[in-house]
């Protein structure tokens, strides 16, 4: 019930939902400063990321000298999650801040009453990663909720629906 018309680009089947969400941009930043990966040749890092990940999407360098890497499959995103060493010199991989997630926003009258933590919980497998609920003013000067959540998911592309217990 996700209030977006942009369909995910992933190709999932219904019980495959928790496979289908990895991380697809990763930031890979040199940890020794006497043999950094920005020093290396491009010709090198592209044979090492090729030797190592294989054939990602894309592969750029950040002004400050990290690197910024978008692979094209689940396989892939697991090998660059316990990536190392590249060409001899060590680093350490981590998911983009923000290219990996996206946000939408959920109608769901039955929400309303749930709990943040259960609704979380129970939609995290459909790649959920925070829930925020819009509040109103009440007249008597209090917050109620509405039945309106801002949805933050752990995947670069708002999902087209999401399913909510029997909804």
């Amino acid at each position: 019930m996700a209030s977006s018309n942009t369909s995910s680009t992933s190709v999932c089947k219904e019980n495959e939902r928790v496979d289908c969400h990895y991380h697809r941009w990763f930031v890979v930043q040199s940890v020794d400063s006497n043999h950094p990966v920005s020093k290396l040749s491009p010709f090198v890092l592209d044979k090492a990321v090729r030797s190592t990940v294989g054939s990602v999407k894309t592969l750029s360098r950040l002004r400050n000298g990290d690197f910024l890497l978008e692979v094209a499959s689940a396989v892939q995103s697991r090998i660059v999650n316990k990536l190392d060493n590249l060409a001899g010199c060590p680093v350490t991989t981590s998911p983009h801040r923000t290219l990996t997630t996206c946000k939408g926003v959920v109608r769901c009258c039955p929400l309303v009453d749930c709990d943040k933590e259960e609704t979380l919980r129970e939609l995290k497998s459909q790649g959920v990663k925070d829930i925020f609920s819009i509040t109103v003013k009440d007249d008597s000067g209090g917050r109620r909720n509405t039945n309106t959540l801002n949805v933050t998911f752990n995947v670069p592309v708002v999902p087209k629906y999401i399913i909510v217990g029997y909804i």
